[in-house]
């Protein structure tokens, strides 16, 4: 059986012990929800049609769907439960299935969780976090160029992110922009920087997350020490069919990575962009800089 969590029993939050026995499914998975703060550690999820509420999908054996139920006071004998077990679908960046939710029978407490995702409202709350950058902002010159240079000094190594696969799934009028989509068995290098709130507030402004095209999301990248850590990066909401970005962006992507992420990984990217979609002026680019096939 299957349940998606959204709270505390999210990873690396207080009750993901409950959590040892099952199986993570999508880490990307979202129901259609608000999230509200609560008056304590978890949050409140309502039912609401016109938005989604972020979490993860876990396969569980029956005997841990009883310990989930009295951790949130759910008992089918009880009129007023604490919060309510429903079968709901969920959406995954593979398809939509249906799973247990817990979600909030009463009227709403606290405020309204930005973006509808408990573990960014959590992490952002430290003064310094880590960013995980896979795409432009690997290169400086648009940082230089917007003058926020001095804010992405502190640069902690090469990140790994597992499971993940390096996407092109977000379309403008010039071609397509970079996104991580889950994928078992691939992985996604990046840069991982040190940053502060005002690096976040520009990251955010950056990525369109009030217009809703990337929003914020939490994960786990393996250090160059091959120890694990969270990490902020960002996601494209409305995935759609890959396509080709444009030079000058898959030239930021090369000129920012080929400092710092390995020889096979930057050239999967080199044969992603000239035997793939063959982009205008990547060969010539890389000739200028001494590349040899």
């Amino acid at each position: 059986m299957k349940v998606f969590v959204y709270g505390s029993l999210c990873k690396d939050l207080e009750n993901h012990h409950y959590m040892k026995k099952a199986t993570c499914l999508s880490e990307q998975s979202f129901v259609k929800g608000r999230l509200y703060s609560g008056h304590s550690y978890y949050p409140l999820l309502m039912k609401d049609e016109q938005d989604v509420t972020y979490g993860e999908l876990y396969d569980i054996p029956s005997s841990l769907l009883m310990e989930l139920d009295e951790l949130e006071g759910y008992s089918e004998e009880t009129e007023e439960p604490y919060f309510v077990r429903q079968v709901c679908e969920v959406f995954t960046p593979h398809g939509v299935t249906e799973a247990f939710v817990y979600y909030w029978p009463r009227k709403a407490q606290g405020v309204m969780v930005h973006n509808n995702d408990w573990k960014v409202h959590r992490y952002i709350q430290n003064e310094r976090l880590h960013y995980f950058a896979y795409g432009s902002c690997m290169d400086n010159s648009r940082l230089c160029a917007h003058e926020v240079d001095h804010l992405f000094t502190t640069i902690k190594g090469v990140g790994k992110l597992s499971d993940y696969r390096l996407t092109f799934s977000t379309h403008f009028k010039d071609g397509s922009r970079a996104d991580i989509t889950e994928n078992f068995g691939s992985y996604v290098e990046g840069v991982v920087y040190e940053v502060g709130k005002e690096a976040r507030e520009y990251l955010y402004l950056r990525e369109g997350v009030e217009a809703k095209v990337y929003r914020p999301t939490i994960i786990h990248v393996t250090g160059d020490d091959g120890i694990p850590f969270q990490a902020l990066s960002f996601t494209v909401i409305e995935k759609k069919a890959e396509i080709a970005p444009p030079f000058h962006y898959a030239e930021e992507i090369h000129r920012g990575g080929s400092k710092y992420l390995s020889e096979s990984y930057m050239k999967s990217i080199e044969h992603k962009f000239l035997e793939e979609w063959k982009i205008p002026e990547f060969r010539a680019y890389l000739e200028r800089k001494g590349w040899k096939k």
